[in-house]
């Protein structure tokens, strides 16, 4: 053999070992759960590499990682997805520590399960240790505060990183229980529309017998007269009521307060210097954007793959309220409705204060999720490429993380479960599921008023 072919085998030789050093560097380098680098030192150390990522999401394997590798079937490279060459975006980017300690209050009938699954994947990924119900069911505990029994202690004993199941809002045992520098998020929609939603949902005409001979929709029947029917319900001696300011409920309010407008727009505006965010959900999207920014997190971490989950049709699910019935329920519920309107205005004064490129950022979100939909609905794609925008760095997507995106939350539960090695389960009385015994609650409710008229 000559020379010319020796020098030839041991330069391709020596190149194929630093390709395989390089790559093995660069996965065991960006696994998630390891302290994220700034996109400026992901540059500075991959030598080279290209920036981007290949997110193996694999929920058989505990270890989840990401990795920069070269696209394939990338989007088409003359579709706009984002504003490219935003140098101060990237910048800032580099300064940005992502926040790991999170409360996320999971109201109920507020779309809070089609956001959950992003703080679910965000805290396995991440292996936060979260707070769970001893049952390891969706609610911790409903509506006192978690008592002895009811979740399991960490294996260290310490403070708690992230909560995603139901629980009510209490600010006194949650401090106790979480880091000083926790965020605290929630959910709310616009209160007619979560009304109808709780009608439905609880079986509320059926369970106090709202019928008409002349009508058959229960919203028109129960708005001639809200105030005469019998629906506040107890439990644990707290009362509560699905057809009044329930979300408000669910932010720790005590429904005893619900005629004192002062005292209520005062516990209000505790709440929103309280909560980081409180997401919109007619204004979802933008919400979406606006906690990644505010948590430091990236377009990854807020990706959903469903517009809704648990969503059920019912005859009077688009029915819009006459002007004089959406008169009577503001007064029924106006609580609920400065606390929206409090909510609201705080999200769009956030809002005001970001950089200008905001709502561009939101349009670059709304057509990724469109790609990403579109792909996990079938085809012969093996992945997809989100291309880099000024928001993001490129992503490689395996169809395996369609599989993520459909991850409900039982599963969710089960693997920090595992992840977290908590004791195995075992039986809890479970006496908060409003659901299943809202008609006992609400004859508790009633028993209760008779004893105290006595």
């Amino acid at each position: 053999m000559g020379r010319g072919p020796v020098v030839a085998f041991l330069g391709l030789f020596v190149f194929g070992c630093a390709a395989l050093l390089a790559s093995y560097w660069d996965i065991e380098s960006f696994k998630i759960g390891s302290q994220p680098l700034s996109w400026a030192m992901r540059s500075a150390v991959s030598s080279g590499l290209q920036n981007k990522r290949d997110i193996k999401a694999d929920l058989a394997d505990a270890n989840e990682r990401v990795q920069l590798t070269e696209p394939k079937d990338a989007l088409d490279a003359n579709e706009t997805i984002g504003v490219h060459s935003s140098q101060q975006q990237r910048q800032q980017a580099t300064t940005c520590v992502p926040k790991k300690h999170f409360v996320w209050i999971k109201v109920h009938k507020a779309g809070s399960q089609t956001t959950t699954p992003l703080f679910e994947r965000f805290a396995f990924n991440n292996h936060l240790k979260v707070l769970l119900g001893a049952h390891r069911g969706p609610t911790i505990s409903w509506p006192l505060p978690p008592r002895e029994g009811d979740y399991f202690q960490t294996k260290d004993g310490g403070l708690f990183d992230a909560l995603y199941s139901h629980s009510r809002y209490n600010k006194t045992w949650l401090e106790a229980h979480f880091p000083d520098d926790t965020a605290y998020l929630a959910i709310v929609k616009e209160p007619f529309t979560h009304f109808k939603s709780c009608l439905h949902y609880y079986s509320v005409p059926r369970k106090i017998k709202l019928k008409s001979k002349t009508e058959k929709n229960p919203v028109k029947i129960f708005l001639k007269d809200p105030w005469k029917y019998k629906t506040e319900a107890m439990s644990q001696g707290i009362r509560w009521d699905k057809t009044r300011n329930a979300q408000l409920f669910d932010l720790g309010f005590p429904m005893e307060k619900s005629d004192d407008m002062e005292w209520t727009e005062k516990y209000i505006a505790q709440l929103d210097q309280d909560f980081l965010l409180v997401i919109i959900l007619e204004y979802h999207d933008e919400s979406l954007i606006l906690l990644k920014r505010l948590m430091c997190w990236e377009l990854y971490d807020i990706l959903l793959g469903a517009e809704s989950r648990n969503s059920r049709p019912y005859s009077y699910k688009s029915y819009k309220p006459t002007p004089e019935e959406e008169t009577t329920y503001r007064k029924y519920a106006a609580a609920e409705y400065a606390m929206y309107q409090r909510f609201n205005q705080s999200l769009w004064e956030k809002i005001s204060q970001q950089s200008p490129d905001f709502f561009q950022e939101v349009d670059n979100y709304r057509k990724v999720t469109k790609h990403v939909r579109g792909f996990c609905k079938g085809g012969k794609k093996k992945e997809l490429v989100i291309p880099a925008s000024a928001w993001n760095p490129e992503y490689k997507l395996p169809r395996s993380f369609c599989k993520v995106l459909k991850t409900d939350d039982p599963v969710w539960r089960r693997k920090s479960w595992q992840q977290l090695k908590y004791p195995p389960l075992h039986k809890v009385n479970i006496p908060f599921n409003a659901r299943t015994n809202l008609a006992k609650f609400l004859a508790a409710a009633r028993r209760d008023s008779e004893e105290n008229k006595e």
